[in-house]
């Protein structure tokens, strides 16, 4: 009787850690080219947005196949998040950028938001990860 209630407990603690985490589906698109890789840096606060990596918390890099990048990522805290993206065609890790700052490389922000007024907030750019739930984040390069 006790190992019975002992194992009940197990298993809804285990479902219930389970129940905190969803799913980012992420999509980029619209690539120049497959040459290179895709640098991504997801955020789940607003500091370091957007360009730092110490802050992010989480780093990947992908390939590109006919001008899209695509990643599932599985075990993600229920909470808010924030993608920047860009094109690393000579894969140093580093974004080409103008003498305004301006990139060189192809880059792209999750909800796709204008850049009229200047670099947008984590706030406009994130989306809700929902415990137990798929989020498609589809962002495409400019």
């Amino acid at each position: 009787m006790r190992l019975a209630i002992l194992m009940l407990l197990f298993f809804i603690n285990v479902s219930q850690a389970e129940s905190n985490f969803g799913t980012i589906e992420l999509v980029i698109s619209e690539a120049s080219s497959d040459d290179g890789v895709i640098q991504i840096l997801i955020f789940d606060q607003d500091k370091g947005w957007p360009e730092s990596i110490e802050s992010s918390w989480k780093i990947l890099t992908l390939p590109v196949e006919n001008g899209i990048a695509k990643k599932m990522i599985t075990s993600v805290p229920a909470g808010n998040y924030a993608i920047t993206v860009f094109h690393d065609h000579d894969e140093d890790g580093k974004i080409r950028k103008n003498k305004v700052g301006y990139p060189l490389d192809g880059f792209g922000l999750s909800n796709n938001p204008s850049l009229l007024f200047g670099e947008p907030s984590f706030s406009k750019c994130s989306k809700k990860v929902i415990s137990g739930k798929s989020t498609r984040f589809d962002i495409e390069l400019r």
